[in-house]
């Protein structure tokens, strides 16, 4: 068994994707878009969406895509988070500086007891990380 994350979001998808694939030295896999489908019906202005991304990253994938028009995505308020067990202290830092960037610190860096250093980001699109070393 395997969980995958899927992010959907409000028309800015392939810039998450980009940020996401930057934040944690990813590729991005194919891309496919709404205007690829004849059978679903998009304005012009929607052809270039995103209805389906991966980005692969040290083992792991995460889906994106941007809602269909007229959906609104809403990630709520801690209603989802993503956790990144990171290998080192260096790693950790250097991902929670770039998902910092534009977004909110919600727990600065610490060391609870229940890791050796923990810390959590909103960030610029509304997504809740955890970041963990155990």
């Amino acid at each position: 068994m395997k969980i995958k994350s899927y992010l959907s979001f409000n028309g800015n998808a392939e810039k998450a994707l980009n940020f996401y694939a930057g934040v944690f030295n990813g590729t991005v896999g194919e891309i496919y878009r709404y205007g690829n489908y004849e059978d679903i019906t998009v304005g012009d202005n929607y052809k270039d969406k995103i209805i389906h991304s991966d980005l692969h990253f040290n083992g792991c994938i995460i889906s994106m895509a941007d809602t269909m028009p007229g959906t609104k995505a809403d990630f709520g308020s801690l209603g989802h988070t993503i956790t990144v067990f990171c290998d080192t202290e260096q790693q950790l830092k250097e991902i929670y500086g770039k998902l910092s960037e534009g977004g909110q610190i919600k727990c600065e860096l610490c060391q609870p007891c229940y890791a050796k250093l923990y810390a959590e980001i909103e960030d610029k699109f509304g997504v809740l990380w955890a970041l963990i070393i155990e």
